[in-house]
């Protein structure tokens, strides 16, 4: 892509300490986004999805820490910054939407001084007066009805969808050039959600912004995502542009994502399709490839040596022996 990267991570990994030993909830990540893109990150719960964006952002909090890795945001890499430093880099460079808006929010203090903190707390000089108007600005700008008067209403005054678009304002609040978005629409009924994600790239195309979605719903990727990244147990399986790997999917993990999506040509109380077994536990993972005891395609040599990521063709990688064998040249 010939836009400016706005994110590169290379080599991530986040562990966490239990009584059972140390275990890697993110291993040997790596994603590039480029500005004006929006790239996917899927998989089941417990895949890794939310750590990788909480340790891109450094929330991770003892007993778990990012063991190894970098991450640049527009060339500087966070993970060398101290901890004052990256506050700063928060907010100003980057941002975060999370899954419930009503976490994000603090229920005593009006919206309208909360995302008017962030601005303040980012640019040195900005009166109260002006951080108001920029308030007033931004709750237009992500669609806030009558912004004059919610400026001063407090959280539980609004609904779901209006808190969840305040959450977003004060993300934009300094125009970062990278959000992440983890789950941003999960307590949303259908209706807002694709409101909310229509503003996000509304949002992104404006202000030139890269965007990690974090999600589990493929239907979300093939509407709002140039890219996908599929990750199973902490690591990633495949890479691609977002209508190739939906369509023609190289790994079977990501074939069974797509199978598992409901058919609207179906009766509605017939069975849907499911992968069999779960998400193996971190503290005891199956030699070989993580996915081979769930996968029906599985050979022995996947149980054997853990595939690395390979490229199939240009931005397309996977990380499976039976697709290596069947779709790469002898």
């Amino acid at each position: 892509m010939s836009a400016p990267e706005v994110l590169r991570v290379t080599g991530l990994r986040t562990e966490f300490r239990t009584p059972r030993g140390v275990i890697a909830a993110v291993a040997d990540m790596d994603l590039v986004v480029h500005a004006g893109e929006t790239v996917a990150v899927v998989g089941e719960s417990g895949s890794g999805k939310s750590a990788f964006a909480y340790s891109i952002m450094r929330l991770i909090d003892a007993p778990g820490r990012v063991a190894a890795g970098r991450v640049e945001v527009g060339g500087q890499d966070v993970m060398a910054l101290d901890e004052p430093a990256m506050r700063e880099v928060r907010g100003r460079d980057m941002a975060m939407v999370f899954q419930e808006p009503s976490t994000s929010l603090n229920p005593l203090m009006p919206v309208g001084a909360q995302i008017a903190e962030s601005i303040t707390l980012h640019e040195a000089g900005v009166s109260r007066a002006e951080a108001r108007a920029r308030t007033l600005d931004l709750l237009r700008l992500v669609g806030i009805p009558a912004p004059e008067r919610r400026i001063d209403e407090f959280p539980h005054q609004l609904s779901g969808g209006m808190r969840q678009r305040v959450v977003i304002a004060m993300a934009l609040a300094c125009r970062p050039s990278l959000l992440l978005a983890d789950e941003p629409t999960t307590a949303l009924d259908v209706t807002v959600q694709a409101q909310v994600l229509d503003l996000i790239d509304r949002l992104k195309e404006e202000l030139g912004m890269g965007v990690v979605l974090i999600t589990h719903d493929l239907g979300l990727v093939a509407e709002h995502a140039q890219r996908v990244a599929v990750v199973y147990a902490g690591r990633k399986v495949e890479e691609g542009p977002a209508q190739q790997v939906l369509t023609d999917p190289a790994h079977p993990y990501t074939a069974a994502l797509l199978a598992c999506r409901p058919d609207p040509w179906q009766a509605s109380d017939a069975p849907l399709t499911e992968i069999t077994g779960v998400v193996p536990q971190l503290w005891a993972m199956p030699p070989g490839c993580a996915f081979a005891p769930r996968c029906a395609r599985a050979e022995p040599a996947c149980t054997e040596a853990r595939p690395g990521l390979e490229a199939l063709e240009a931005g397309r990688l996977v990380a499976c022996h039976v697709a290596r064998r069947e779709r790469l040249p002898a």
